[in-house]
């Protein structure tokens, strides 16, 4: 309609290359985000090691964590996207205004709800979950405070969250990839500048994640405003828009829910392994997650609007094309990039980490950790953008039941492996877990959408493995014939792995061109803007 704000503009890029060249523009945003992490957990490693406030910070930000993905990123984004998305096409300008108004309301106070009780309940929720903190002295009553310090994060990143879904609806990516950069910094600066302000160190960590989920907020609302849309305060909480997202957003808030499960098990049962499995896990995490934010958020963040608008059109064709770029695309990126780290993790992970508090020990957790935990990388991604296939016909029931049988696979898995594995264990339950979901849900969308050409994705992912088997093959031939000494400087390491680096990636290359020539020519030209000719 005419007088909708910014009809005339698309709601997101719907070809083929349009998605491809959003998701480069979010790929360099969100890869700087990430290389900032790693920056940030060497500060981490650096000041707390994997010590008694490593694994505090660690807990003490999971909770709040916890109920951001529950409250706003994954369930309510993929609810709020479709339901703004048919209100921004066919309502007017002040229906959209007043749908989105009254959820924001709404949002807000549940959001600030759950902020207050996390800060009043925390000291009874640590020591009821995690009981193991109790054998170590002053590692629980920590691990309250900085609960309770980090808990205000909640409040801001919820509404950083919906800040993003409007933008991202409008198909503007940009700003709100960059703001995990401010995050990063916070964190960053924080720690260098308070770490000796407080009586530990962590205390500066969670400061600096508080201030960070401000700036995260703070930074998209002028691009918010630029929409058109001028807010306002409303409690019309039975508005049909609101009562249509609570509707499709309470399935995905569950699924959601288990998946915070599957973390918080995976933590109690870690916090009863010897200290620093929880912070082996977490640095461990972010390295898995520098792969997925290379790639994976930016394809499926880009794809969710796609996926919306094709459906809305009942443009089946597009819509199945559109699936399947996203995992072959995924494919390309992460099963090479899992397999390299598998193959230079202890270089690597002395290279970033070993420093200061992060001793030689803290890099054997961890890599045992990153072992388990890179198996699952590849079935993480895709997961993320079946479930946005299914999110953008407002089913999120789907990806619900199949994420209760993936808590039943990880809980059973963590408390089984954990006894032969330690906290590798965890990691390798977690990775089952995500095969599990990735398998269900694939064979799920071919039985609810026939039209998507998912059987041809299973031959190019054999044919990703297979290069990407040869590579890993050279790269342990590199490692026996140019070895990493226990006593190896940082020089070494570096060159060490960017030698790695340079074989790993001319060997899958070079296997590619055989089996993958056609797919790793269309997704060069398309991410360094060439001409692009469709297939």
């Amino acid at each position: 309609m005419s007088d909708t704000p910014e009809t005339a503009q698309p709601l997101g890029p719907t070809s083929r290359r349009g998605i491809l060249k959003s998701a480069a523009v979010m790929t360099v945003l969100t890869f700087a985000s990430r290389v900032l992490g790693l920056v940030r957990e060497q500060v981490r490693g650096y000041y707390l090691g994997t010590g008694t406030g490593a694994d505090a910070f660690g807990l003490g930000s999971t909770l709040p964590n916890l109920f951001r993905r529950l409250l706003a990123e994954g369930a309510m984004t993929a609810a709020f996207v479709p339901v703004f998305t048919g209100y921004k096409e066919k309502k007017t300008r002040e229906e959209l205004i007043n749908f989105l108004s009254s959820f924001l309301t709404l949002l807000t106070c549940v959001a600030t709800a759950v902020c207050l009780l996390g800060i009043v309940l925390a000291d009874w929720i640590v020591p009821a979950f995690f009981p193991g903190f109790g054998s170590v002295e002053g590692k629980l009553a920590l691990t309250v405070v900085i609960t309770q310090i980090t808990f205000p994060y909640l409040l801001l990143v919820t509404l950083a969250a919906l800040a993003q879904a409007v933008l991202n609806t409008f198909g503007r990516f940009g700003p709100s990839a960059f703001t995990p950069i401010l995050l990063n910094l916070s964190i960053i600066l924080a720690a260098y500048l308070l770490h000796d302000s407080f009586p530990d160190p962590s205390y500066a960590f969670a400061v600096g994640f508080v201030i960070g989920g401000f700036l995260q907020l703070a930074f998209q609302l002028p691009w918010v405003f630029r929409t058109g849309l001028r807010l306002k305060l409303s409690f019309h909480w039975r508005h049909p828009g609101v009562r249509e997202l609570i509707r499709v957003f309470l399935p995905g808030a569950f699924a959601a829910g288990i998946y915070q499960v599957n973390v918080f098990v995976s933590e109690m049962i870690a916090s009863s392994l010897s200290e620093g499995s929880i912070a082996a896990l977490g640095y461990s995490i972010r390295l898995q997650e520098l792969i997925l934010g290379v790639f994976v958020i930016s394809i499926t963040t880009v794809i969710l609007p796609a996926l919306s608008s094709q459906v809305a059109a009942g443009d089946r064709k597009g819509y199945g094309e559109t699936v399947l770029l996203a995992l072959d695309s995924l494919a390309l990126v992460t099963v090479p990039a899992a397999f390299g780290l598998i193959a230079v993790r202890e270089p690597l992970l002395r290279l970033l980490f070993q420093q200061g508090a992060f001793d030689p020990d803290s890099t054997s957790m961890t890599g045992l950790a990153v072992l388990f935990h890179s198996m699952g990388v590849y079935f993480i991604a895709s997961s993320r953008s079946l479930n946005q296939a299914f999110y953008a016909m407002k089913d999120l029931k789907t990806p619900m039941l199949v994420s209760v049988v993936a808590l039943v696979v990880n809980v059973a898995g963590c408390y089984i492996l954990a006894v032969p594995l330690a906290h590798g264990g965890i990691a390798a339950a977690n990775s089952l877990s995500a095969a599990v979901t990735g398998l269900l849900l694939f064979v799920l969308l071919l039985r609810r959408a026939p039209d998507v050409p998912l059987v041809s994705h299973l031959g190019l992912l054999v044919r990703v493995v297979i290069a990407s088997g040869v590579m890993l093959v050279a790269l342990d031939r590199l490692a026996a014939f140019f070895p990493c000494p226990p006593d190896a400087g940082k020089l070494h390491l570096l060159v060490h792995v960017l030698i790695a680096m340079a074989v790993g990636a001319a060997v899958f290359l070079a296997a590619g061109a055989v089996l993958l020539r056609k797919e790793l020519a269309q997704l060069v030209r398309v991410v360094f803007r060439r001409r692009y000719r469709a297939k």
